[in-house]
């Protein structure tokens, strides 16, 4: 049998029974033995203390106001944020006074201490930080202050060597556990110590320094109870990122490039508050309502962060959602004042759930980029009478677009039970079942959120744009995968690049900023904070300089040279059109 018939023992060990080598009054909770160093878990815990949603999926994040690093031979080193003494802003949340943001202390920014009086090992201070906690729902839970101390074996001058011991403290900026925010434990500080190759928990009680009440019930406490089930969770978050720290783990994902941070989750708590409930009891699609809800809010808080920042006024510019599916983000940016339209070659039940003024703006239209239905940019130049290029287009799906004249198709026998149809590209140029994007104001910003065989014609429609690639389709419309195209040098510096390893959806969005770029854009890319792994935005609001003079005569050309590089974009219009009689997908 072997090993087959052992269990494995768990690794933590729940110490409430014993004594703490911090001393009293600690309570050591949990304990296991880990295989790094005092400096990895020192790197790990940095970073988890500026990211404690880390460690809780009810925190959004921490606001770092004050922070102190000791130094005793060039002294010590302060910081103190602008955020210091302001409270957080969540625009437009409504006007209903009930909506109170929940908040204790925020005024308390002193630095907080612990008592190791009686601790059987000597830590020095290295690093004193108070940081402002900010829940995912303030309205629910207390935004709070909460000191963080770094101590080691070490002076605070001095490098960790391998068998230091580190303590790391968490101290909320609270007076009693009555007031304890669910999302921590109710204790006055919690310690995680790195001591000989060993991570613990230790929990200093409130009111440790007159009684030993609260130590006698977290002694007693169940592994079940939710404070030592806290203490669990901690331990086991801290271990693996140490170990991360280790073996030289590093983030792939960069947040927050185009839009600050603060201003993005600030906004998405607002809208979240405002709109989420009624969406979700209200949703009439067959998809999960909490993911698309979630998703497009967070969508429409960088959305309008980021068109904050970039235009002064919200009549500067009109958006088009292209490819809008349910509608909801229209909606939403609708209900926040700003000017605009959804397009989608099929309806959705949705639409008819939002008010009229957002109904009269979600539009049930293929889009058909004109530059496939207008002649070539020489011959309009040429001839300016021409007005389309003479093309038509068959579809085997029997008729579907109409106009207010009638059938625009022109039948031929049957095929396979179906009539074929024939469009022109003038009829196409003149239904108002079709967007050319011609149509579109000036001041047009598109929005490409998930669009499906629109991705890759969005940086090529000459406005400006975000778009968050999700299915890999080319620019007829067909599926397709594209070939990472990222090159890494070898490490001894010769020989040829190899190509890089890359996920179909990478790739996918690599080649939509390469066809931006080709057409001049000046491309940002975000990876958004939404519940979906296909996250990547790709923006695009500005041209090079020696793009900015280019005439529309000459974009269209280079549009149309990405073209015939990129294998043609035959296919499309009949791709589209046939769109209007297909199920939506459910994404």
């Amino acid at each position: 049998m072997g090993d087959l018939g052992k269990r494995k023992e768990p690794e933590e060990e729940l110490l409430t029974s014993r004594n703490s080598v911090l001393g009293e009054p600690w309570i050591p909770i949990y304990e296991r033995k880990v295989d790094f160093d005092a400096h990895h878990f020192e790197t790990a815990m940095s970073n988890l203390i500026r990211q404690p949603n880390i460690n809780s999926t009810v925190i959004m994040r921490a606001d770092i106001l004050k922070e102190n690093i000791y130094d005793p031979q060039e002294g010590d080193t302060m910081f103190v944020s602008k955020l210091i003494h302001k409270m957080p802003e969540f625009p437009s949340v409504s006007d209903d006074p009930s909506d109170v943001i929940l908040h204790r202390n925020l005024d308390d920014v002193e630095f907080r201490s612990i008592t190791l009086e009686n601790s059987g090992i000597k830590l020095n201070p290295k690093c004193q930080i108070v940081r402002r906690i900010i829940p995912r729902n303030p309205f629910k839970d207390h935004i709070i202050n909460q000191t963080c101390l770094v101590l080691s074996s070490q002076g605070a001058e001095e490098p960790l060597k391998a068998n230091d011991s580190v303590l790391v403290v968490y101290i909320p900026h609270i007076e009693s556990k009555e007031e304890i925010p669910y999302y921590l434990p109710p204790v006055y500080g919690v310690g995680i110590l790195y001591h000989n190759s060993n991570l613990s928990i230790q929990y200093l009680p409130f009111g440790y320094q007159i009684s030993t009440v609260e130590s006698g019930l977290l002694k007693g406490m169940d592994p079940s109870e939710r404070p030592i089930r806290i203490a669990l969770r901690l331990l086991q978050t801290s271990a693996k990122h140490s170990l991360g720290a280790k073996t030289g783990y590093e983030k792939r994902v960069n947040h927050d490039i185009v839009v600050p941070k603060i201003a993005f989750q600030n906004r998405y708590i607002s809208l979240k508050k405002k709109y989420s409930s009624k969406l979700v009891e209200n949703w009439s699609e067959s998809t999960d309502p909490k993911k698309h809800v979630f998703e497009d809010l967070a969508i429409a808080a960088f959305l309008i962060e980021f068109w904050i920042l970039k235009y002064e006024a919200k009549k500067d510019f009109e958006f088009r959602d292209l490819g809008c599916g349910n509608g909801l983000l229209v909606y939403i940016l609708n209900s926040e004042g700003y000017k605009g339209v959804g397009i989608d070659a099929r309806a959705r039940k949705s639409w008819a759930t939002y008010p009229k003024e957002v109904q009269d703006n979600l539009k049930e239209q293929v889009v058909i980029p004109s530059i496939l239905l207008k002649p070539h940019p020489a011959v309009a130049k040429m001839a300016p009478h021409v007005k389309d290029n003479g093309r038509y287009f068959s579809i085997q799906e029997g008729p579907i677009l109409k106009d207010s004249e009638g059938s625009l198709e022109v039948k031929t026998e049957p095929a396979h039970g179906a009539g074929v149809s024939y469009y022109s590209s003038s009829s196409l140029l003149h239904s108002s079942q079709v967007c050319t994007t011609d149509e579109f104001p000036e001041n047009t910003f598109i929005i490409g959120n998930h669009s499906d065989e629109l991705t890759c014609w969005i940086p090529l429609l000459g406005f400006p744009f975000m778009v968050i690639p999700c299915c890999s389709h080319s620019l007829s419309g067909a599926k397709v995968r594209y070939a990472p195209r990222k090159k890494i040098a070898p490490a001894n510096g010769k020989g040829p690049a190899q190509a890089a390893q890359a996920s179909t959806y990478g790739a996918l969005v690599d080649h939509v900023e390469d066809l931006a770029i080709q057409l001049g854009w000046k491309v940002e890319k975000e990876m958004l904070r939404i519940p979906s792994t296909r996250n990547a935005a790709l923006i695009g609001t500005a041209k090079g300089s020696q793009f900015t003079n280019e005439s529309v005569e000459e974009a269209q050309t280079r549009v149309l040279d990405i073209l015939a590089v990129s294998g043609g974009a035959d296919g499309w219009v009949e791709n589209s059109i046939a769109l209007m009689k297909k199920a939506p997908r459910n994404h």
